[in-house]
């Protein structure tokens, strides 16, 4: 037979923190998992922006190669990269490039990508710069050198990507 009075409530205890312990492991579990996925949403909205901004460079590229009668970068009067502002995504080339500057507005200055996305918040901008015009390595062309600089957004407007290429094509590819 047992007596009441040598119980003192042991147990209960040793109930009540083995309790506590599990709360503060699944508690814990419960954060790094919160934690991992937003980390996963970043690296996804990040990436979506960095292809959007691939896309973009591909499609300046194609703008600058391309049989546009509008644009000619070796038109030295009203010519595209003339002036001291970027008109339609076209910028001369004065001392700090002007899309490096913290307000540089790229929705009015920048050039849209024309292209379809999907999962962007908007459309991909670019500007394009005519660097410098220079004989090839092998004297029989001329070149010209571009700057392509790239904004791009994922889903949104806090997730951007920027990048920049140098691309250069023959002058002869350019129609007077």
């Amino acid at each position: 037979m047992l007596k009441l009075k040598s119980q003192s409530g042991i147990i209960l205890m040793m109930s009540l923190i083995l309790l506590l312990l599990l709360t503060l492991i699944a508690t814990t579990s419960l954060e790094t998992s919160l934690l991992e996925e937003k980390m996963r949403a970043n690296y996804y909205s990040r990436s979506v922006a960095l292809q959007a901004a691939e896309s973009s460079l591909r499609e300046a590229e194609a703008f600058i190669s391309g049989n546009n009668l509008t644009f000619n970068p070796l038109k030295l009067s009203a010519g595209p990269f003339q002036g001291s502002d970027c008109v339609q995504g076209l910028c001369p080339l004065i001392g700090t490039p002007l899309w490096s500057v913290v307000n540089f507005n790229w929705l009015e200055k920048g050039r849209a990508f024309s292209g379809q996305l999907k999962n962007v918040v908007q459309a991909p901008r670019y500007v394009i710069e005519l660097m410098h015009i220079v004989q090839s390595s092998d004297t029989s062309r001329v070149l010209a050198t571009f700057r392509i600089t790239t904004i791009a957004w994922g889903l949104d407007s806090s997730t951007f990507v920027q990048l920049q290429s140098y691309f250069k094509v023959p002058i002869s590819a350019f129609v007077y």
